[in-house]
């Protein structure tokens, strides 16, 4: 994460530009504060913490955007008006460091998915070899890849422009949340290739009963999830996992080759570990859903009644959660909740911003899941008690 350390700190007046970026305003804690920056249509938080009498300035990881170069770019020119001497830095941007020439969505809803469309759809991608592999060698397919590390998102943004694959689509979101919005039926393979297996934190696994029954649902007639893992641990669970369901067409391959390998598998290889393969067919056709919109708020809040109320709270019901963390205020103009809600197993984090007494999350693509519209409503409720 680009941050640095500094021994001299003083805050500039906002709101200002440069370069391109709007610094809109700040919000404050007694521990922290963050500022609003905006570049192009993105936005984004920066934080500046005091420890041990020096400040560190850093962006936000939740708000983070999906290009480094932002981040890099805004820091180093709110550090200048800040006139900060710089401790430590590692701001300067790499060689790879420019700006990528497709966008990395947010929302696999903007890409306006069609009955007609061939998808593949690979979830934690990494290197992208495989990914790109898929769509060079299918250029009639809709290949979408959907990664949350940062890094191997841009990598492999920029080896797609470079080759000229326009049908790839990359989505910065977590795949667990993402599998609900997806169309019933439409799409012919889920490629899960050497996911983490969190081993001591099963329920971070993007296997799960829930991801299986969505991605039976989304999978086309004769569609496949195909898992490969080099743990022999999550093997099992995967399998006990997909014969759960009543008809399940599961195939079990071990150390077989395909066409592409990425560098952890060479490497694996080469150790002479064992590379396990299973494949989960769908055969039934599922009910089309109505399209997953995003959650939003359409009431007037009274920012000076939160503010006097406010202290860090749990609520937990059946299958879902709302965690409101952190308080940050712009005197009673502005209010920013920091919050985590939704799911157990695949919570959402998120900011509520409260600014001219209107309500709305940040980043605002929070996707109506059946948890999220559950802990959607605590946290309507609570905001306007």
């Amino acid at each position: 994460m680009p941050n640095f350390i500094t021994d001299t700190f003083t805050p500039p007046l906002l709101p200002f530009s440069e370069g391109g970026y709007d610094f809109l305003w700040e919000v404050l804690s007694p521990t922290s504060h963050y500022v609003l920056v905006r570049k192009e249509k993105v936005e984004f938080f920066i934080t500046i913490k005091s420890k041990d009498n020096n400040h560190v300035i850093k962006g936000e990881k939740i708000s983070r955007p999906s290009q480094v170069l932002f981040l890099q770019q805004a820091l180093q020119i709110y550090a200048s008006r800040a006139k900060c001497n710089a401790l430590f830095s590692n701001l300067k941007p790499s060689k790879n460091s420019r700006k990528i020439k497709n966008s990395i969505s947010k929302d696999i809803n903007e890409q306006n998915h069609t009955s007609s469309d061939e998808i593949y759809i690979e979830i934690g991608f990494g290197s992208g070899r495989h990914l790109l592999y898929q769509a060079k060698n299918n250029p009639q397919k809709k290949v979408i890849g959907i990664e949350i590390h940062k890094p191997s998102l841009e990598q492999v943004a920029r080896q797609r422009d470079a080759l000229g694959l326009e049908n790839v689509v990359l989505v910065d979101y977590d795949s667990r949340i993402l599998m609900e919005s997806l169309p019933s039926n439409s799409v012919e393979k889920i490629f899960v290739h050497f996911p983490v297996p969190w081993d001591k934190k099963p329920h971070r696994r993007v296997i799960s009963d829930y991801f299986v029954e969505e991605a039976l649902r989304v999978l086309k007639i004769g569609g496949a999830l195909e898992l490969r893992t080099d743990s022999e641990l999550y093997f099992t669970y995967a399998v006990d996992t997909f014969l759960k369901n009543e008809k399940a067409d599961v195939r079990i391959f071990k150390n077989f080759d395909l066409e592409i390998s990425s560098k952890y598998e060479d490497r694996w290889k080469r150790l002479e570990k064992n590379i396990y393969d299973v494949i989960l067919r769908n055969h039934q056709t599922s009910v089309e859903q109505e399209p997953l919109n995003t959650l939003h708020f359409d009431f007037y809040l009274n920012t000076d009644k939160i503010i006097d109320r406010f202290s860090p709270k749990l609520f937990k019901g059946e299958g879902f959660f709302v965690h409101f963390e952190t308080l940050h205020t712009k005197g009673n103009e502005v209010v920013v909740i920091k919050t985590a809600f939704g799911a157990n197993e695949r919570a959402e984090h998120s900011f509520i911003i409260i600014d001219k007494n209107k309500a709305a999350y940040f980043p605002n693509n929070i996707y109506a899941t059946k948890a999220n519209k559950m802990a959607h409503k605590i946290i309507a409720e609570w905001l306007y008690e």
